[in-house]
C-alpha cells in the first residue's frame, strides 16, 4: 500500500511512550482499583543498564500483566510501567523486592532522594493520583521525541550485534589487551592483625576495553553477544597473565571467568605455567551462574578436583535474603560493601545468611573505608578488597621505596592497578610494585 492509501501523509512511528499515553487516556474514563508502578531504569549506572538485565527485569513482571490484567511498557530510556487493576500490594512489594537484588550494585536501589523518597521506583492509586501520572506518560512522550532527535544528530554508535561482532573480534587479535587488564589485591587479616596479599584479583577494565577495542560499537548492548565475546577476551586475558614478566610473581592468582573457559586448552595451559609456584582462585558472576547452572557446578568441581578454589561473586545484602549462598559450595563468597551494612537490623540479616557460610569464607569488597574495615572484622570477616586498602598498600610501599619523592599517592596507586604501559614504565622501582608489603598494626 503507498502513502497515498493515508491521504499523502506518512505514518506515524508507534512508540512504547506513544502507547503508554493512549493507555493512560483510555484508563482515565475508569480509574477505579487501577494503580500504576514506575520503574526508573533510566537512572541507573550505565554499566548496569545492559540490556540482558533490563530485559530480566521486565520479563519478571509477566507474572503481574496476567494476573492482574495489567498493561506494561518499556520505555525509550529503559524505564518500566506497569499498569494494573485490583493488584495486591504484596505482590508488587515482591517482585520490587527482587528487582532491587537484580541492580544491587546500584546505589539506586537504595539511595533515597532529598525529600525522602524512593528513587527506584513510584506508586500510583489511578483514582487519586491520575492528574501526575497524565502529568509524567506527557512528558515522556515529549522527552522521548527530544532523545530520538538527540541521537539522530549525534555520531552514531553501534550496539553489539552479529554482524559487527566479527569487527570487534578482529580487533581484539589486533589489540594489546594487556594494557586494560587491571589487578587488585584481596588481604587476608590474620588474628595479630597483620595484613598480606591472600591473592592478587586480575580483571579487565570495561571502559578502557571499550574505548581501546570498539569505540564505536557499545559492547554491553547485548548481554548474550558481550558473553561470547567475554569467552575470547578471557583466553587473551590468561596468555596475557602467562607471559606477563612480573617481577615477582602473586602467590595466588584470581580470575573472573566463564564456565566454559576451564575446559580449553589455553586456560590448562595457564594452569600448568603456575602450577607449583602460585595458587589458583576463580570467581563466578551471579548472573551467570544463573544463566547455566549445570555449567558452573562442573566448573566448581573441576577446579575443586585440581586443587583450586572457587568464588561465588557479585552477592550483596539483598541477594543474600532471598539466594543461599551455602548452596554453590564455592570455597569463597564474595559480598559487596555498602554502608547501610552497618545497621543492627541488617547486621542480623547478613549475619544468618553468611552464618552457615561461615565468615572465615567471606571476602568484603569495594571496601572504600575504614568503617568496612572495622565493621568486617567485628563480624569475623578476615579477607577484604577495595579502594581502601589499596591506598593503604600504596602508602606503604611509599614509605619504604627510596624513589618515592618523585611520586603521589595517588600515582603509586595507580601503578600497582595495572601490569603494563606508561603508568607501570613511569615507576622507578617495578620491584616494589610487584612485591606487596606487609600491612601492619590494623585496628
Amino acid at each position: 500500500m503507498n502513502a497515498g492509501a493515508f491521504g499523502g501523509r506518512q505514518q506515524e512511528v508507534v512508540t512504547p511512550e506513544g502507547l503508554l499515553f493512549d493507555a493512560t487516556e483510555r484508563v482515565g474514563r475508569i480509574r477505579e482499583g487501577r494503580v500504576a508502578l514506575h520503574l526508573h531504569l533510566s537512572r541507573l549506572l550505565p554499566s548496569n543498564r545492559e540490556e540482558g538485565r533490563i530485559r530480566i527485569a521486565f520479563r519478571m513482571f509477566e507474572s503481574m500483566v496476567d494476573m492482574y490484567r495489567g498493561q506494561m511498557f518499556l520505555m525509550t530510556n529503559s524505564d518500566i510501567i506497569l499498569i494494573c487493576k485490583d493488584a495486591n500490594f504484596s505482590d508488587l512489594d515482591a517482585i520490587v523486592y527482587k528487582l532491587r537484588a537484580l541492580f544491587s550494585t546500584d546505589p539506586l536501589t537504595y539511595a533515597e532522594s532529598a525529600d525522602g523518597q524512593d528513587r527506584f521506583v513510584s506508586f500510583y492509586d489511578l483514582e487519586a493520583d491520575y492528574d501526575s501520572f497524565f502529568t509524567l506518560a506527557s512528558k515522556m512522550v515529549v522527552d522521548a521525541k527530544k532523545q530520538t532527535a538527540d541521537q539522530r544528530a549525534a555520531p552514531q554508535i553501534q550496539n553489539l550485534d552479529a554482524k559487527n561482532l566479527g569487527k570487534v573480534l578482529e580487533r581484539i587479535g589486533a589489540t594489546d589487551i594487556a594494557g586494560v587488564v587491571r589487578r587488585q589485591a584481596c588481604i587476608h587479616i590474620n588474628e595479630k592483625m597483620t595484613a598480606e596479599v591472600a591473592f592478587q584479583e586480575f580483571f579487565m577494565s570495561i571502559m578502557d576495553l571499550q574505548k581501546v577495542l570498539a569505540p564505536d560499537v557499545n559492547i554491553l548492548a547485548n548481554r548474550w553477544l558481550f558473553q561470547h565475546l567475554s569467552q575470547v577476551l578471557d583466553l587473551r586475558v590468561l596468555s596475557v597473565l602467562q607471559d606477563s614478566g612480573f617481577r615477582k610473581s602473586p602467590t595466588a592468582f584470581s580470575v573472573n571467568l566463564n564456565m566454559a573457559t576451564i575446559e580449553t586448552p589455553v586456560f590448562q595451559q595457564f594452569e600448568a605455567s603456575i602450577r607449583g609456584r602460585a595458587g589458583l582462585v576463580v570467581e563466578f558472576q551471579l548472573l551467570d551462574i544463573f544463566n547455566d547452572l549445570d555449567g558452573f557446578f562442573r566448573a566448581r568441581d573441576s577446579l575443586r578436583a585440581r586443587g583450586h578454589k572457587s568464588v561465588l561473586d557479585g552477592m550483596t545484602p539483598v541477594t543474600l535474603q532471598f539466594m543461599d549462598a551455602e548452596l554453590f559450595d564455592t570455597d569463597y563468597v564474595k559480598v559487596s560493601w555498602s554502608p547501610d551494612m552497618i545497621d543492627d537490623i541488617k547486621t542480623a540479616e547478613i549475619q544468618a545468611a553468611l552464618g552457615p557460610v561461615g565468615f572465615d569464607r567471606v571476602i568484603l569488597s569495594r571496601c572504600d573505608t575504614e568503617l568496612s574495615i572495622s565493621w568486617g572484622l567485628s563480624q569475623g570477616i578476615r579477607m577484604f578488597q577495595g579502594r581502601f586498602l589499596d591506598s593503604m598498600i600504596a602508602a606503604v610501599t611509599m614509605a619504604q621505596c627510596e624513589k618515592s619523592s618523585a611520586c603521589t599517592l595517588n600515582q603509586c596507586t595507580q601503578r600497582h592497578g595495572v601490569i603494563t604501559g606508561r603508568p607501570r614504565a613511569e615507576c622507578g622501582d617495578n620491584d616494589m610494585l610487584d612485591t606487596f608489603p606487609l600491612l601492619k598494626a590494623f585496628r
